[in-house]
C-alpha cells in the first residue's frame, strides 16, 4: 500500500475578528477518504496579505477532532491572509485559503490631553 499526502482541503465555516488584535476561523474537515493515511491534525499559516510571504507563522494543532482556532497577538486594521490544511504522517494536503481582517483597535484617548485638563489654578 502506497501512502500519499492527503487530497482534501478543510471548508471554511466562520472567519471573523474578536478584538482589534485576534481573529477566530473555524472549518468542516475534508472527507475521510480524501485523508489517506491517519488524520494527524491541521497546520494553519497567517500573515498579513500585503506582506512577503516570508513573515508567514504556523500553527501545528495535532488534534484531527478541533474544527476551529483563535489566532493572537496580529496588528490592528489589517487584513491576514490564513491557510488550512490536514496533514497525515506522509504530510500536508493542500491548502484552503481565508482572508479575514482585524479589528480597527482601540485609540489611546488617554493620551489626548483636553485644554481644561492641562489648565491650572492659581490658589495665590
Amino acid at each position: 500500500m502506497w501512502l500519499k499526502t492527503p487530497t482534501g482541503k478543510p471548508v471554511p465555516t466562520s472567519a471573523h475578528n474578536t478584538s482589534s488584535t485576534s481573529v477566530y476561523i473555524a472549518w468542516k474537515p475534508p472527507p475521510p477518504d480524501t485523508i489517506l493515511g491517519e488524520f494527524l491534525g491541521y497546520r494553519i499559516t497567517y500573515r498579513p496579505r500585503d506582506r512577503n510571504p516570508n513573515d508567514t507563522k504556523e500553527i501545528y494543532i495535532r488534534d484531527s477532532t478541533v474544527e476551529s482556532h483563535e489566532i493572537l497577538n496580529l496588528e490592528p486594521y489589517t487584513q491576514y491572509k490564513v491557510t488550512v490544511q490536514v496533514f497525515n504522517p506522509e504530510g500536508l494536503g493542500p491548502e484552503t485559503t481565508i482572508l479575514v481582517m482585524t479589528d480597527e483597535g482601540d485609540y489611546a484617548i488617554n493620551s489626548i490631553k483636553f485644554a481644561s485638563d492641562a489648565a491650572t489654578e492659581d490658589s495665590n
